[in-house]
């Protein structure tokens, strides 16, 4: 019986500290009237740019989309992106960043990471965690409440 608790105790332990988690520094210029650009990522799932193509259109912002390795027009809100998937009984969204440039400078970054394979927890729905990701870096709301969010069992 002290086993069995010991090892439920380790389990709960390390499933809390694997969860996925959610850094980021929103946006850190004016939006508004921006023209946005995302750069094709062309060694990342199609899906990826999509999700971010969906939440730009649902969030009424007007974009373009250039292909990867295209300059940038510093005057432009540039989206850069990059997604990692793995593989564990089922595919799923292992980690993940997208960052904002503008003026030649780094003006947002927002990162997603599975931090442990072992929590049941980094099955979720790839979509909705790059949607959380794009929420966070336009400052709709914060990387503790899309983490809190994406380890809810609501949105799993």
């Amino acid at each position: 019986m002290k086993n069995f608790i010991l090892a439920s105790i380790s389990i709960a332990a390390l499933s809390g500290c694997g969860s996925p988690r959610y850094t980021a520094t929103p946006i850190e210029t004016n939006i508004n009237n921006v023209e946005i650009v995302i750069v094709d990522d062309k060694e990342t799932r199609d899906g990826f740019q999509e999700t971010m193509e969906t939440w730009l259109q649902s969030n009424n912002y007007q974009y373009t989309v250039s292909p990867d390795g295209s300059k940038h027009d510093l005057n432009k809100l540039t989206l850069e992106y990059e997604g990692h998937w793995g593989w564990d009984l089922a595919l799923y969204l292992k980690n993940a960043e997208i960052n904002a440039f503008q003026h030649g400078q780094r003006v947002g970054k927002v990162q997603f990471k599975v931090p442990y394979t072992a929590n049941p927890n980094k099955f979720g729905d790839g979509a909705t965690r790059i949607h959380y990701m794009m929420d966070t870096l336009f400052g709709q709301i914060t990387a503790d409440e899309a983490t809190k969010k994406v380890n809810s069992s609501n949105h799993q």
